[in-house]
């Protein structure tokens, strides 16, 4: 795959397929696969209740490595065997971001927690979630307003599958790009930047780094081309962040 057709694509399965196969580590390829499933149910963070957000947090956290697998075991993702409204296809993503569903509440299969971790089902269910939440629920029967009410679904789902490519694309590299980064473009404002970012979560200010970059003398047209992406979708688990910390 070429970096024009990279930044091109609308859909995130086959950029993740892509970018799995030359994501380093089997712990590296973990961690980034499930801050995207995270990053996606952030796209529908209105739609969970606190219990399913504090799910993904602690997910965030063990992706980190801030906390272990058995932290997750505290934490009860609470989702339906019957899955219809935008509510249930959130929480639903949530449980295959965060990898756990509780099992006592109708799936049949015992007491136990079960470990899910799908990053791909975290992204189908959010995307279909943020779709149900934009179009309200379907009409019944086959009424005038049918087709204007699919129109609607297809093209929220089809814009929640563009975020989410945006999203690959802000936590893996491009698959042919080698990154080389020049330790002297390390300077204090721009370790700051990042380090900021690491804390508080908040990555809207990727932009900015990119401006620090250049100041320090970056002149990588990839790594650049990251931080100043159209759409300015940027979020944990961020390539350009984790170069600059040492991550990766």
């Amino acid at each position: 795959m070429t970096n024009d057709q990279w930044f091109a694509l609308p859909e995130p399965h086959s950029l993740l397929a892509q970018a799995s196969g030359r994501s380093g580590s089997v712990e590296e390829l973990r961690r980034r696969t499930r801050l995207f499933g995270c990053a996606c149910v952030r796209e529908v963070w209105s739609l969970i209740t606190t219990d399913v957000r504090s799910a993904i947090q602690v997910a965030e956290r063990v992706a980190e490595g801030k906390s272990s697998e058995t932290d997750l075991l505290a934490v009860t993702v609470r989702v339906s065997p019957i899955v219809v409204s935008a509510a249930q296809l959130a929480a639903s993503a949530a449980c295959y971001a965060a990898g756990l569903v509780d099992r006592t509440l109708g799936w049949g299969l015992g007491d136990e927690p079960l470990t899910l971790f799908s990053a791909h089902d975290a992204a189908r269910l959010a995307a279909r979630a943020r779709a149900s939440g934009s179009s309200g629920p379907a009409p019944v029967g086959h009424t005038r307003k049918t087709g204007a009410w699919h129109a609607a679904w297809t093209k929220a789902h089809d814009e929640a599958r563009a975020t989410q490519a945006q999203i690959v694309r802000d936590i893996f590299p491009p698959p042919e790009y080698a990154p080389q980064f020049d330790p002297a473009w390390r300077t204090s404002t721009v370790v700051a930047l990042c380090r900021q970012m690491d804390e508080s979560g908040d990555f809207s200010i990727v932009p900015i780094l990119a401006d620090a970059l250049e100041d320090a003398g970056c002149d990588d047209v990839t790594l650049l081309q990251c931080c100043r992406v159209p759409g300015g979708v940027h979020v944990r688990g961020n390539w350009a962040v984790d170069l600059v910390l040492g991550r990766g």
